[in-house]
């Protein structure tokens, strides 16, 4: 069964961190909006370019990307950068995998700390990405 095209590009619809892994792709002076519609399966098209370009203006307001209006090509933030490098790194995490269920829960703690006293866009992807998994969960009925 063919997966149907994406119609919406919401923080519900794909993960800020999947946005900027393709972003980190394209190192070439940026990516245009309708480039990046076509990397996330969208139809081309008007409402395609409308749908991505405005999720990347909320990011840009998150401080994750920006755009370089003379060439239109959309890059990652410094900051951006730096998060999906971190991704690349991510197998480190293995041991928080090994954890058991009831320890989450002081991980947890340790995270929100991170979200209260950290730079402003990790806070703003951190509660980001904790909005799409609790999301993602509820559209499952878990």
């Amino acid at each position: 069964m063919a997966r149907a095209r994406p119609t919406r590009a919401t923080l519900y619809d794909f993960r800020d961190l999947d946005i900027m892994l393709h972003l980190a792709e394209n190192l070439n002076g940026g990516i245009p909006t309708d480039e990046l519609a076509e990397l996330l399966g969208f139809d081309e098209g008007k409402e395609a370019n409308g749908a991505v370009g405005r999720r990347l203006g909320w990011m840009k307001h998150y401080g994750m990307v920006s755009q370089d209006k003379e060439h239109k090509g959309w890059s990652l933030t410094p900051s951006g950068d730096r998060v999906t490098k971190a991704h690349l790194r991510a197998p480190a995490l293995a041991q928080v995998e090994k954890l058991p269920p009831e320890a989450t829960v002081e991980l947890m703690g340790l995270v929100v700390s991170r979200y209260q006293r950290g730079e402003p866009m990790l806070a703003a992807m951190l509660r980001r990405e904790f909005a799409y998994g609790t999301e993602q969960r509820r559209r499952q009925g878990r």
